[in-house]
């Protein structure tokens, strides 16, 4: 679900970057670096979690919720700056 929210907030940015003006394309620009790393991060994390342990398990995946979140609230940000 993460993932798939992710990448429609990827598609999006590079949507805006295809078709904004100036300043939007920057903006989307780094949206669109932060958004890739951000979705290279969480496919680690998963890797990691699917290789981990259970006891592993849940610190893992409480990182994952709050990356989540944190991924969440900046693309909220951005898309007020807008």
């Amino acid at each position: 679900m993460m993932l798939a929210a992710t990448n429609e907030h990827v598609r999006e940015a590079e949507g805006k970057l295809i078709r904004g003006g100036d300043v939007q394309k920057v903006k989307a620009a780094g949206e669109l670096d932060f958004l890739k790393r951000q979705k290279a991060a969480l496919e680690g994390r998963m890797a990691e979690l699917e290789a981990s342990p259970e006891g592993v398990t849940e610190t893992i995946a409480e990182w994952l919720k709050q990356e989540w979140f944190n991924l969440k609230q900046r693309f909220e940000e951005w898309v007020v700056e807008r």
